[in-house]
């Protein structure tokens, strides 16, 4: 029993490593010191518009002197700066005198020891997503093992990441669904209530008479009633808002479950990216109508099992593209779109988008829209 529980103990740990960005790349630091003594993890994050992006070394394993932690480092410096912008794998086997690179960092360098250093970039789905580097205190050169083992360590670095990023969307969402739930209990409830406070108030003071003692506080109640109603919407429209990265998502996902309770058909949504879609109001707005349509067609003509969305961006990067799939009977041959489609496909191209639809043979049916960023 006991050995059954410590499975479970660890199988849970792997989970919650697996669903957590920091912890997965902690854990990937460590294998990766197999090479050597130092090793880092390097992200880019936005810069100003002077600066532009730079890299942040935000997890580092096994240093000595601290100097590593949180350092900036500007695209295209240093080896770590170089291999983010090349994609590339690079190496060099004596760090203070190679060529090829900027020495930007050689204090750091040389105050953690380092001789030589190994640089991966950490790619998914064509964007470098950041940069592993394992550095060595002792003479020697990193062979062809080395390279491939820094290699499949950075694709399960970038695997650890997307999984991470996509529990951490589905979290958010969930947390942004919850709040609306709440948002709209308080305004049936509470905002339901102090509407009647303030007509029965109204109602009171028509009958009040000439007291005007008792018509000044029934004025003033009717002033907080008024001021309280106030105060509650402001609190309706934060509960409500979500950030504008998420707000597509959060939107799509809103549908989805829609689309699941009035049909009983099971519909998931799945962000393909770290960073969700985002596109200008014009262009969410016919990209959520032009979905919605998509969703409607499904539940009056496909006979689906289940529904699949899937959204990201396109692998140009200008574009984002939403797909709807289903494992219904699929588009007849002879099938010509409808009133509906043919409204959301011209919406779409007025904004240089487009809308297609699929059917395989061995059925089923996806539906795509892409639009500019």
């Amino acid at each position: 029993m006991d050995d059954e529980l410590e499975a479970v103990a660890r199988e849970q740990a792997e989970l919650v490593a697996l669903l957590d960005r920091r912890t997965a790349l902690r854990a990937t630091l460590e294998r990766l010191a197999a090479d050597g003594d130092v090793t880092w993890v390097a992200e880019p994050v936005p810069g100003d518009d002077e600066h532009g992006e730079y890299l942040v070394l935000g997890q580092v394993h096994g240093d000595r002197t601290g100097l590593l932690r949180g350092l900036r480092v500007p695209r295209g410096l240093g080896l770590t700066g170089k291999v983010h912008d090349t994609a590339s794998p690079l190496w060099v086997d004596d760090y203070l005198r190679a060529t090829g690179i900027t020495h930007t960092f050689d204090g750091h360098i040389e105050a953690e020891g380092v001789r030589r250093l190994l640089a991966v970039p950490v790619r998914r789905a064509g964007r470098v997503l950041g940069v592993l580097a394992v550095g060595a205190r002792v003479d020697g050169a990193f062979g062809d093992r080395a390279v491939e083992r820094a290699r499949a360590v950075a694709d399960e670095a970038a695997l650890a990441v997307a999984v991470a990023e996509q529990a951490r969307l589905a979290r958010e969402v969930a947390v942004h669904e919850e709040r609306s739930r709440v948002a709209a209990a308080l305004h049936d409830s509470v905002g339901a209530l102090l509407f009647a406070i303030g007509s029965g108030v109204a109602g009171l003071a028509e009958t009040a008479g000439g007291d005007p003692e008792l018509v000044a506080r029934l004025d003033r109640l009717q002033r907080q009633a008024s001021e309280a109603s106030t105060a509650l919407r402001d609190s309706l429209r934060t509960l409500r808002a979500s950030p504008s990265a998420l707000a597509l998502a959060v939107t799509l996902q809103a549908d989805c479950t829609a689309f699941t309770d009035r049909t009983g058909v099971p519909a998931e949504l799945v962000v393909l990216d770290e960073d969700p879609p985002r596109l200008p109001p014009a262009g969410t707005e016919v990209l959520v109508a032009a979905f919605r349509e998509a969703l409607l067609n499904v539940e009056k003509h496909a006979r689906a099992g289940a529904v699949v969305v899937t959204a990201g961006h396109h692998p140009r990067g200008d574009r984002i593209v939403v797909a709807v799939t289903d494992d219904g009977r699929g588009l007849p041959a002879d099938h010509a779109p409808g009133i509906g489609l043919t409204h959301t496909a011209d919406a779409a191209a007025r904004l240089g988008g487009s809308v297609r639809v699929a059917s395989p043979p061995e059925g089923g049916a996806t539906w795509r829209i892409e639009l500019p960023c």
